[in-house]
């Protein structure tokens, strides 16, 4: 077909939209809307997605961490038994090649207040190598963050408002007044902590959002922390808490030691043991010990420091709880600070402690043993997504290198470098199902539009059966009458395209540089809804999917006109010609 011929197929499918305005301004309207929802939902699902992943890296776990390789099999277990030491080298050998890091123990608990208790995540940290490599530690509402030296913790604010250790934010009125008499020194004190809080919004307000259970009585009102309270008012507040005991909490702890145990009785030994064991390590553990019938157990034989290890190694591996020694420690402590950080993670039941106080029997009995080392290329940008320099492969290279260096060796079969999204799998298939819902509903309502389409431009056929047969009758061919109708409808799809981006841009604007707060959802929810950011949702600027919903809307909407055009032109001339 010539390029003149084109043209003039062109001016006949715009010439037919004008004729026909309202038909084309109805299609062009539901495809805008389409494409803008489109935009609308993938953006800002997108920018979800990334903030939660940089929440992740940058709040929770690094780039990567160095772990034992059993740990890492078990991770969700948290195994504190397995852990290694001299982690000070590894750190300077990573420092060598230009990654920063941060020793941690992790460990599970209860900690216990004077008003209740709650399960939770202990991490044991070195804060100033924390703050190296995550973000977290700044962000302390209340009070500080742990120091070196001293029996004291960091808690989320979940596990602070449960607990009711520091500041209470959203009291009853009458809760408060208690907190009052039981902190204020005299009447000023008094005064002062009333001076702090305003009246909560009643829930018809739709002010703030209540649990369904709550039940607000006269007298009794919630109460709410101003937010604009000066940081001055709010560490005078924090001592009084901590002068009156309102912070003094203890940690129940099991102090995990793995060792090979001495003897083991039969049942034990063909029940549990032999049935879990690696073939390849069946013969080894046999090995080991020796069997006495009059007592009807396994005793151990075997003195070689390296074999026993390996022994404890394939025990260990076998999932035997025999291996594992378990130790009730109970440790008193004081609440110093309250973390309100982006991520939920750190706001949760979760407790930061010195490492330092861990590491004899008034903590953990540590002996120098960590968990994990947690790792980040240095002087990376905080929104940078973890990339090839950081993935486990080129850390493990510049680890070995560094050891080398300094005249170690990394034992590769003990330890080993797993990324964040090692150590995130499951909630990256989680995330997977959160962000592909509200999409696939976003194309359906694409796909509804463009049956739309097809169902306009059928109507137009019909409507316009005997011109079509005019113009086939006067030399149009079939192909430049199918051309023809699917230039229109891609008109159609082109201005409702352009449109529809226009349209999404705009909503996305101030999602981009406000976003949406979902604050008191996250509140009822302690602290997560699902997506790893807390309190404000915001979108980004994912351009492949803007121009890429105008081109598809724009093609599938010619395509859609495809197959009416080509049914009305098997008909007969004459036939067409006839149609009333």
């Amino acid at each position: 077909m010539k390029l003149s011929g084109i043209w003039e197929l062109k001016k006949m499918a715009f010439r037919n939209l004008a004729r026909h305005k309202v038909k084309t301004v109805l299609t062009s309207m539901a495809i805008m809307v389409s494409v803008a929802m489109y935009i609308f939902l993938s953006c800002w699902l997108g920018g979800m997605k990334i903030e939660s992943r940089r929440n992740i890296v940058n709040f929770e776990l690094g780039a990567a961490k160095l772990q034992t390789n059993l740990y890492f099999e078990r991770k969700d277990e948290m195994p504190s038994y397995e852990n290694f030491k001299d982690w000070e080298i590894y750190r300077q050998a990573l420092l060598h090649e230009g990654y920063v890091s941060a020793p941690r123990f992790t460990f599970s608990g209860t900690l216990f207040s004077a008003s209740g208790s709650a399960p939770m995540m202990f991490f044991g940290v070195e804060p100033e190598l924390e703050r190296e490599v995550l973000r977290y530690v700044p962000y302390v509402d209340f009070g500080r963050f742990a120091e070196n030296g001293k029996f004291e913790i960091a808690i989320g604010t979940v596990a602070a408002e449960r607990l009711k250790v520091g500041i209470p934010t959203r009291p009853f009125r009458l809760e408060l007044e208690e907190l009052i008499a039981s902190i204020a020194n005299d009447r000023a004190d008094a005064d002062f902590i009333r001076s702090l809080y305003d009246l909560a919004p009643s829930p018809r307000s739709g002010g703030d959002i209540f649990s369904p259970e709550e039940k607000i009585t006269e007298g009794n009102e919630r109460m709410i922390l101003k937010r604009n309270v000066p940081k001055a008012d709010l560490d005078r507040y924090w001592n009084l808490t901590a002068l009156s005991g309102r912070n003094d909490v203890r940690i129940n702890a099991v102090i995990d030691i793995k060792a090979v145990p001495e003897m083991i009785r039969d049942d034990k030994w063909n029940g549990e043991l032999i049935p879990a064991l690696r073939p390849e390590d069946r013969a080894l553990v046999e090995s080991a010990y020796e069997h006495v019938d009059f007592l009807n157990m396994y005793l151990l034989a075997e003195e070689d420091p390296q074999q026993l290890d390996s022994v404890l190694t394939a025990m260990i591996r076998a999932g035997y709880a025999g291996a594992v020694r378990h130790i009730n420690q109970l440790m008193d402590v004081v609440v110093v600070g309250v973390i309100n950080s982006p991520a939920p993670l750190p706001n949760g039941n979760t407790a930061f402690i010195p490492l330092d106080v861990l590491q004899d029997d008034r903590g953990m009995a540590l002996d120098g043993a960590v968990t994990e080392l947690i790792i980040r290329e240095m002087g990376v940008p905080d929104s940078r997504l973890p990339g090839k320099s950081e993935s486990s492969a080129v850390i493990t290279g510049a680890l070995v290198r560094g050891l080398e260096s300094m005249g170690h060796v990394f034992p590769q079969g003990e330890l080993g470098i797993y990324t964040w999204e090692d150590q995130m799998a499951d909630y990256l298939g989680f995330e997977a199902l959160q962000t592909g819902a509200p999409q696939v509903v976003a194309v359906l309502l694409l796909l509804l539009s463009f049956l739309g389409i097809s169902n306009t431009i059928l109507l137009a056929i019909l409507e316009r059966t005997k011109e079509i047969g005019m113009m086939r009758a006067m030399g149009m061919t079939d192909k430049q009458m199918i051309m023809t109708y699917m230039l229109e409808a891609g008109f159609l799809g082109f201005i409702g395209s352009v449109l529809g981006i226009i349209l999404g841009c705009i909503i996305n604007y101030p999602l981009v540089e406000t976003g949406i707060d979902f604050s008191a959802m996250g509140d009822l929810m302690d602290g997560g809804i699902g997506f790893r950011t807390t309190a404000v949702f915001r979108s980004m600027w994912d351009i492949p999917v803007i121009i890429g919903s105008g081109i598809a809307a724009t093609l599938l909407s010619s395509f859609m006109a495809f197959f009416p055009v080509k049914r009305a032109v098997k008909k007969p001339i004459t036939e067409s010609l006839r149609f009333e």
